[in-house]
């Protein structure tokens, strides 16, 4: 059963609002953020201290043993000039675990647990390569003879597992590691024909990242994987080609990471294509920001985070000023061929909020806010839910694979952005993971930790971590004040599953992860969840920031409440406008299945655009006018 307001002012009975401040203390003069990088010993050492996990495994052989942490800590030992003598055992162990059957489809490639019968994952020979080829190039010379041997064998193996993997040029991070590792092993080697088609491959990649963008785009866990990638490919590939190629790869996802990196929580802000950590956005990348100088104390790494000080390549001064004092920009940035395959994010000091104009796949975070706040403080997301997990903490079996991960649904997702307004619009449908579900729920998480939250002029008490689920009226804004900044949620339009109706509810669930969520429930029972097309609802969302008084803050929400809007679903299609502060904002859609879909303002099609302007496109387009990579060019 659909609830339709077509007029979200009328719905409003009364002035609603709910705020949260945030403390401008937590924001430091932009002088006040010397750069201090770590020395690298430091890094070396901080490596190292991650291998004593894994050497205590490679002695007793558990099931969790995995493959890429075997040549991973072998690298750290030999940059350290430490334990020679455990590298045999490292380099036989991951040797008994390489496929080297020639019938196999796996052949050359790894079984990425000990525990696994074959190869399940065929990204573990990109793994376990981005290690070994290093250690070959740096270190052949000093290798045990007998570890050297094993060593030089495994590589003439996972050549050919490299080969055989074809990698599509979307799944950015696997298609950047394939790429390096035969350019790497292939020039290592002296394997001419295995060095050109990597150039061949890494050239295809940055081709379409300039027509396309980043497709993989603002993942806290994989921009680790890519910078790793083109850092070693910068410092290590032998033609200027590649070498300028990963050079301006590098400049392009630094300057992604400056655009979107919000210093007041030390988080990447914005949409996420793939996330591990939906409630915080931690992730690998902090390595990076802490080898850069650009947070401080060290995060988890481990033995991979000896990529570090094996690179040469460093991001300018001039993106981390324009990461700490360049409020507010807006930052919009295409991430695939499709019109809608595009995303925005708007960053100002104390706040900032991104949405993706479509759905990425099952990790993907599209509509997001982050306040100034410490880094265990969740951030606000929307999350599409049939395993009642709104916090991302149960995981799940990923397709036939070895790994468990957090996953979501894939509905249609829409949404459209101008600076602090957004509009995003969900429509279920069918889909595997439903097929055991016994609910339905869209929920918009917020932290718990605020300094205020109203459902319309009525002030929300927590009370010693009892649960509670208040009903919201359609269309009812929801504010949250914290510091000097807020956040305002409206849900003007729900559609249950069938003839169920749909409830919005404020909860909190007293969960252990200091959250909260505004939830809209399309189906719950005990029976499975029958046919879900038509199920789906509308989430509005403004921020503000600076808001330094109450005064400043009650002109704010004001503003938010009486913001016309409408939607109407007729003649299968949905259509949703509202005003935003900076103008119209619009979505229409075929109903109930999304398809023809028009946005406004329309979604931008190059690489990075900062405040109108294209700064991604052209540092590219220095390194593609290249007439390809010809072979043999040095």
């Amino acid at each position: 059963m659909r609830k339709n307001l077509s007029d979200w002012n009328k719905s409003l009975s009364f002035f609603t609002a709910v705020t949260v401040w945030l403390c401008l203390l937590h924001f430091l003069p932009a002088q006040d953020h010397a750069l201090k990088l770590p020395e690298p010993r430091e890094v070396v050492d901080y490596s190292v201290s991650g291998v004593e996990r894994t050497w205590t495994k490679a002695n007793t052989l558990p099931d969790n043993l995995g493959c890429r942490e075997l040549f991973a800590s072998a690298l750290a030992l030999c940059e350290a000039g430490i334990h020679p003598e455990r590298l045999e055992k490292l380099f036989e162990i991951g040797a008994r675990m390489q496929d080297r059957d020639k019938a196999s489809r796996g052949y050359g490639n790894f079984r990425w647990y000990w525990w696994t019968e074959g190869v399940t994952d065929y990204n573990a020979v990109e793994f376990c390569m981005q290690s070994a080829s290093l250690i070959w190039i740096k270190h052949r010379d000093r290798l045990p003879e007998k570890s050297r041997k094993i060593l030089c064998e495994v590589l003439d193996y996972a050549v050919e597992g490299c080969m055989r993997h074809k990698v599509r040029d979307t799944y950015t991070n696997i298609a950047l590691m394939n790429a390096a590792n035969l350019i790497l092993l292939g020039e290592a080697l002296e394997m001419t024909a295995v060095a050109d088609e990597g150039y061949r491959r890494f050239d295809g990649i940055v081709r379409r990242t300039l027509e396309s963008g980043i497709y993989e785009y603002g993942s806290p866990t994989y921009y680790r994987v890519d910078l790793d990638d083109l850092l070693m490919l910068e410092a290590y590939c032998r033609r200027e080609t590649g070498r300028k190629q990963a050079s301006a790869m590098l400049e392009v996802f630094w300057t992604d990471i400056a655009l979107n990196w919000f210093p007041g929580s030390e988080r990447l802000g914005g949409p996420h294509s793939r996330d591990y950590d939906y409630l915080r956005a931690k992730g690998g990348l902090a390595n990076h920001l802490w080898y850069n100088g650009w947070i401080q104390g060290k995060p988890e790494g481990g033995a991979e985070s000896i990529y570090l000080v094996l690179a040469r390549w460093r991001p300018s001064e001039k993106l981390f000023k324009i990461n700490r004092t360049q409020f507010p920009r807006l930052v919009r940035q295409a991430w695939g061929p499709d019109q809608v395959q595009s995303r925005t994010h708007y960053v100002m000091q104390d706040v900032s909020m991104g949405s993706a104009s479509a759905n990425y796949h099952n990790m993907d975070m599209p509509l997001c806010v982050d306040f100034a706040c410490d880094t265990d403080t969740p951030r606000c997301y929307f999350i599409p839910d049939c395993r009642n997990d709104p916090y991302g903490k149960i995981k799940v079996q990923e397709g036939k694979g070895p790994h468990s991960k957090t996953l979501h649904m894939r509905p249609f997702w829409a949404a459209a952005q101008r600076t602090t307004d957004a509009v995003g619009l969900v429509l279920y449908r069918k889909e595997t993971m439903l097929d055991e579900a016994t609910v339905l729920k869209s929920h918009f998480v917020m932290p718990r930790n605020a300094d205020g939250f109203w459902i319309g002029e009525k002030k929300v008490e927590f009370k010693n971590k009892e649960q509670f689920a208040i009903p919201v009226n359609g269309g009812e804004p929801l504010f949250l004040r914290k510091g000097t900044a807020a956040v305002g949620v409206r849900v003007p339009w729900i559609s249950g599953v069938g003839d169920k109706s749909a409830k919005i509810e404020f909860v909190d669930d007293a969960n252990q992860n200091g959250a909260v969520r505004l939830t809209v429930t399309h189906y719950e029972g005990s029976e499975k969840v029958p046919d879900v097309k038509g199920a789906g609802a509308v989430f509005l969302v403004r921020i503000g920031g600076g808001l330094k008084t109450d005064t400043e803050f009650e002109s704010w929400r004001k503003e938010f409440v009486t913001a016309p809007g409408s939607v109407s679903v007729a003649n299968n299609m949905i259509r949703i406008s509202a005003v935003g502060k900076d103008g119209n904002l619009k979505i229409e859609t075929g109903y109930p299945v999304g398809t023809n879909t028009i946005l406004e303002p329309l979604p931008s099609r190059v690489v990075i655009e900062l405040d109108g302007k294209d700064i991604g496109g052209p540092i590219l387009e220095k390194v593609v006018k290249v007439e390809g990579i010809s072979q043999g060019t040095k």
